[in-house]
């Protein structure tokens, strides 16, 4: 699908009636996501519901792809600093469907990529810290039990068995090993990618004292979004 010009920048000032309203949702991380995509969305094909406020609990986020354009800069004077008066934009393409279909009465919106980068990845931000805290709760309480059962305790304790059907299908010793890899990830010399939803200066020079920016871009002809290194603060141009 090709899109105009003129669709791609007005996806970086809409500012219409938005019959998202969180009001009407229940305040779950999914929802808050969704929410917070479609404040900032315009629309290329609406959901049949969209004339009224609509109750985002049944829908779903579905990438499509991401584009760029490259745009004229009025802020930049194309002086002798200044390789190009151009600025990329980039956009990311995706669906809201519903929890039966993703093939009609969709809704298909275009968003900036930052945007859409924060709600996504803070999702998944929030979902993992969920997993990793309950984990921790079950490994503690695994732990236990089975220093209880190695001293021939028993735990008569009811209050605890509460929350006990957290611990029914989660594997402990995975989830636990996981979960600290997460947690130690810059400690093993790898960097946490959510971290660059922006251009931003790498702590990198080059023999020649050249600095190095890193930001996402569309990638595989649009079908994913990827980290890459720029020479230029505004991630244009792509080393």
């Amino acid at each position: 699908m090709k899109l105009s010009l003129a669709l791609l920048a007005s996806a970086l000032g809409y500012a219409a009636a938005n019959p998202f309203a969180p009001k009407v949702s229940r305040n779950t991380a999914k929802n808050r996501m969704n929410s917070k995509l479609m404040r900032g969305a315009t629309a290329i094909r609406k959901l049949e519901e969209e004339e009224q406020e609509v109750d985002l609990t049944g829908y779903s986020i579905k990438f499509e792809k991401c584009q760029f354009v490259k745009q004229y800069d009025a802020e930049e004077d194309g002086g002798e600093e200044n390789d190009s008066i151009l600025t990329t934009k980039r956009f990311v393409i995706f669906r809201l469907c519903s929890e039966s279909s993703c093939s009609y009465n969709y809704g298909e919106y275009i968003v900036d990529m930052e945007t859409y980068l924060e709600a996504v990845l803070g999702y998944k931000q929030e979902v993992q810290e969920q997993y990793c805290e309950t984990c921790n709760e079950c490994y503690e309480k695994a732990a236990e039990q089975a220093e209880q059962e190695a001293n021939g305790e028993q735990n008569d304790d009811e209050e605890e068995d509460e929350d006990a059907w957290k611990c029914q299908n989660m594997d402990t010793s995975s989830c636990y090993a996981e979960c600290q890899n997460i947690e130690n990830m810059e400690e093993n010399g790898y960097m946490d990618a959510a971290e660059f939803t922006e251009c931003q200066q790498l702590d990198y020079e080059d023999n020649y004292g050249n600095v190095y920016y890193a930001g996402p871009m569309c990638a595989s002809s649009g079908s994913r979004i990827k980290i890459g290194i720029f020479t230029d603060e505004e991630c244009s141009n792509y080393d």
